[in-house]
């Protein structure tokens, strides 16, 4: 992507302080350091290594690269915590994620964080020996979070991208042995003799294979074999002694347990098997002191790690079980259950442990964790359920109230029950189907109406809501409740004169019913009676002043009418009658966003949060503040967490994945669009999420078929014609799209339209054209967007004087905006004006960790004459975006200059690697010419 359009996508920035280099900061001492540390690293010195990068961080701490050969040095010398700090200080410093993802996802394995390495580390743009080590890493993470599944897809994923690497092997075998899958790990195994017959590791495998299936001889040979390739090969070690112990050869299994004892001093398997020899001789003190040694060495991990070791918790058990220390015991095999379940020996285990201590109750539930006294007792299975789903246990609720309804039949309890755990994995149209039926049998349980009544709602079917609360209205006699709950469909139906005449027939009856009251001060707002809602809304306070609701209601009215202070002032005054009303808070996140207060706005979205981190509705506000404050990063978290917590909501799921996608996300938002699919497969807002994430993907053929279920589903859908142009367009159908795109423009004409022509008019060659639509389009609206359009077309023609003079109009209206500033710098410094570097780094300022901006700011340096200047900037930007093909072409101009040819290679071939087209593309292949002579 050319710079200076990839510096006009730019949306979303970081609103910190510039950080320039301290004054005492020596950049020339800091890189001598580094590169010394760097040649100790490449030659195994890590200790030296690890002193001379601190040197270096002791001259500059912000020297990303010095930092991400830090943590990886430490990692090497299984410093963990150490190393998870300096890597997690990288990250401060904003070094691209694929730089560090294969050392840090072994990192959080070492460190026992299987989910955190899920959530964290990604295979995206990777390559090589680190996308094998990544996707193998993560296929084990799955397998340790119970996804069998998953996992076994990783592996096959791993094995693809690189099919003679022996690494996936090493994680697959022990997941299919632990699997009971002797066939599949004897196949993997066989596959493994034939790719790597010289390495220990195979041997090992195929040894683990036969100790499996209890051909112990065969295994003590492969252990052999493995040990005569590696004598330093732990679990080879381990195992064959364990073999050797159990035929009580335990002479032989000496040998192992001596080497291991001065190789790997903390072994803790090495020292049960200790402590079991000597028990066998009958000495207690020697077992004891063994056994200590084990619940010192398990003791002493961390708990992450111990957590997702199925060993290590058996080991720490048995060892404090043979110390008499039940009570620790017992924590390891709590963990142990409920991590590994199929862990039969530890369930007994524990279930002894608590017929010890008496507890009989617990005893049962560790052997037996179901229903057993009367499984199929109807209330006790209702019970039960209504349990399960206050804990938001859905699937579990689902199974004890089926057999619930079983037996009860028609009880409306039971059935709304269920149907509320069917909304809750996802199975919408099953949960509604149990609603209605609760309904039928009870039409007057207005708590289960007014949840069917929501969901119709929200899939469009306003008259079937309407039909239901009439009913409702009927059955209850006109019950003021069930009368509101009608005024309040009709008003969301936009028949705000019913839902008038409604909430008054409510107050008729009774006059003081609140909640009507305020519904009915809200429509008289949206029919134009601004003033009679504030009238009303101030007589209901004054005859109830510590009321939060009017004054929270007047909040909202202030805000309507552009009176933000105003606004401010009664929800403040409301959330001090009711501070956990989060409502209230929310609507003060929202009024500061809307009034463009973004950081008072993630302010109050962040204390809001912290107290209700569980509520949908809370973490998208949160997510959207981050978004407005330029924090794209911590809005991904947030929109993942929702993802996850709104499981099948047809309406969550879309709404998360419409702020994953504006954020870039797009698959965050594919993920969310398949979800939202799976439940709702004819929804037309999921469907149009799902064509914008597979174009965002640039999957075309997929878009396709999206576009072609939306025609289906919903023929006159507005948005058709225009996906159907964005589909020719992506696909290089150039005239189609043009064609469709002028109609459509000439049919409305908007910002949106002019745009979408240009951009077809542009691909397809037409960039005279493209530019008139575009000053035609800003002579009738002038849209920043369109004058950021015609900006582009300027540049792309060479017309850069235009474009200047387009781009400065544009930073008049947006001063603040670093992309627009980026994009004057670069077209500054082709005019070979001198304020480029300071319009470069003005930009920077607003946005330090942007690598584009970084890039913009070194290759001006560069251009200027200030080689080490450009190329530490450049060095710090291609660790932030190593993906970038051009950043890394600058790179490979400043260190060519700089005489680092070989570094410079490097560089310029990886750019030329990524098949991508950037700006100066001839110019990166004259330039690898060049070094190849």
């Amino acid at each position: 992507m050319s710079t200076f359009l990839r510096a006009g996508l730019l949306a979303l920035t970081l609103a910190t302080p510039f950080l320039s280099l301290p004054a005492t900061a020596d950049a020339g001492k800091a890189a001598g350091y580094y590169e010394d540390g760097l040649a100790r690293f490449k030659d195994g010195d890590l200790d030296g290594s690890v002193i001379q990068l601190k040197n270096a961080l002791q001259q500059d701490a912000s020297m990303l690269a010095a930092q991400v050969l830090l943590a990886r040095a430490l990692l090497e010398q299984a410093e963990y915590p150490a190393s998870e700090a300096a890597f997690n200080r990288a990250i401060e410093l904003g070094v691209g994620r694929s730089v560090i993802a294969a050392p840090r996802a072994r990192l959080l394995m070492a460190l026992g964080r299987p989910k955190q390495l899920l959530a964290d580390i990604s295979a995206d743009g990777l390559r090589g020996d680190d996308l094998v080590e990544v996707l193998t890493l993560r296929a084990r993470a799955q397998a340790l979070e119970g996804n069998a599944d998953e996992a076994a897809r990783g592996f096959e994923a791993a094995i693809h991208s690189d099919p003679l690497s022996v690494r996936p092997y090493e994680d697959l075998v022990p997941f299919l042995l632990q699997r009971g899958d002797l066939e599949g790990a004897r196949r993997s195994v066989a596959r493994l003799v034939e790719i790597a017959p010289d390495k220990a590791e195979t041997w090992n495998l195929r040894a683990s294979l036969a100790h499996a299936q209890g051909r112990l001889q065969p295994a003590l040979e492969d252990y052999g074999k493995a040990i005569s390739l590696d004598p330093d090969l732990v679990d080879a070690r381990v195992a064959r002694a364990a073999i050797l112990v159990d035929l009580d050869r335990t002479d032989a299994a000496a040998e192992d347990l001596d080497h291991l004892a001065k190789s790997a001093r903390k072994e803790p398997r090495s020292a049960y098997l200790r402590a079991v020899i000597a028990g066998r001789k009958g000495d207690e003190v020697a077992a004891k002191a063994a056994l200590q040694q084990v619940a010192t060495l398990v003791d002493g991990l961390p708990p992450e790690y111990t957590s997702a070791n199925e060993q290590l918790l058996m080991l720490g058990a048995l060892s404090h079980h043979g110390l008499g220390t039940k009570e620790k015991a017992t924590e390891y095999l709590d963990i142990l259950q409920k991590r590994f379940p199929r862990n039969l020996g530890g369930r007994k285990l524990l279930a002894a442990i608590y017929l010890d201590a008496n507890d009989s109750a617990r005893a049962l539930a560790a052997i037996e964790p179901v229903l057993r006294d009367a499984p199929e007792d109807p209330q006790a299975n209702l019970l039960a359920g209504r349990a399960q789903l206050g804990l938001n246990r859905h699937k579990q609720a689902s199974d004890y109230l089926e057999k619930a309804v079983k037996r009860l039949g028609n009880d409306p309890q039971a059935l709304a029950a269920l149907g509320m755990s069917l909304l809750g994995r996802g199975m919408e149209s099953a949960g509604i189907e149990r609603l209605e039926q609760a309904m039928t049998v009870a039409p007057d349980r207005i708590p289960t109406g007014s949840v069917l009544i929501t969901l119709y709602m929200q899939r469009g079917e306003g008259h079937k809501a309407v039909a239901l609360a009439e009913t409702m209205v009927r059955k209850t006699q006109r019950d003021p409740e069930a009368v509101n709950l009608l005024a309040s469909v009709q008003a969301a139906s936009g028949d705000n004169a019913a839902a008038r005449d409604s909430y008054r027939e409510v107050l008729a009856r009774t006059p003081d019913y609140v909640p009507a009251l305020l519904n009915l001060a809200r429509v008289e707002a949206e029919l134009g009676d601004g003033a009679g809602a504030q009238r009303r809304l101030e007589a209901l306070l004054a005859r109830a002043p510590d009321d939060p609701r009017p004054m929270f209601e007047l909040g909202l009215l202030a805000r309507r009418q552009g009176k933000t202070k105003e606004a401010l002032d009664w929800l403040a005054k409301a959330l001090a009658k009711r501070p956990d009303e989060r409502r209230v808070a929310l609507a003060i996140v929202e009024t500061h966003s809307g009034a463009g207060q973004h950081a008072a706005a993630l302010d109050a979205a962040k204390d809001v949060a912290i107290r209700y981190p569980d509520d949908l509705s809370v973490q998208a506000v949160l997510g959207q503040a981050f978004l407005a404050a330029g924090d794209a990063r911590n809005a991904r978290q947030v929109f993942r967490n929702m993802t996850r917590a709104a499981e099948f909501d047809v309406d969550a799921q879309i709404r998360i994945g419409r702020l994953a996608l504006a954020a870039g996300f797009a698959d965050d938002a594919a993920y969310n669009a398949q979800k939202a699919l799976t439940a709702q497969a004819k929804s037309a807002p999921a469907l149009e999420l799902a064509i914008d994430t597979a174009l965002a993907r640039g999957q075309v053929e997929t878009a396709g078929e999206f576009l072609q279920t939306l025609r289906t589903a919903v023929p006159t859908h507005a948005e058709v014609k225009r996906y159907q142009g964005t589909i020719d367009l992506a696909a290089g159908r150039h005239a189609a799209a043009v064609e469709t795109f002028r109609k459509l423009h000439a049919e409305a004409p908007s910002t949106r339209s002019a745009l979408n022509l240009s951009a077809a008019l542009r691909q397809s060659g037409q960039d005279a054209d493209a530019e008139r639509v575009l000053r035609k389009e800003f002579e009738r609206e002038p849209a920043l967007a369109v004058l950021g359009g015609l900006a582009d077309v300027q540049i792309a023609r060479g017309q850069w004087r235009d474009a200047r003079q387009s781009l400065e109009r544009m930073a008049v209206q947006q001063p603040d905006d670093p992309g627009v500033l980026n994009r004057l710098a670069l077209v500054l410094r082709e005019l070979n004006d001198p304020a480029a570097l300071a319009t470069a780094e003005r930009a920077l300022a607003l946005a330090p960790k942007d690598p584009a901006l970084i890039d913009t700011v070194g290759w001006i340096k560069l251009h200027q004459g200030d080689v080490s200047g450009g190329l530490a900037m450049l060095r710090d930007a291609r660790l932030r975006a190593p993906a970038d093909p051009e950043i890394r072409y600058h790179l490979a101009v400043a260190l060519e200059r700089s005489g680092r040819t070989g570094e410079a290679r490097e560089e310029i071939q990886a750019a030329l690697d990524s098949k991508l087209a950037f700006h100066g593309i001839e110019d990166a292949r004259a330039l690898h010419g060049r070094l190849k002579n």
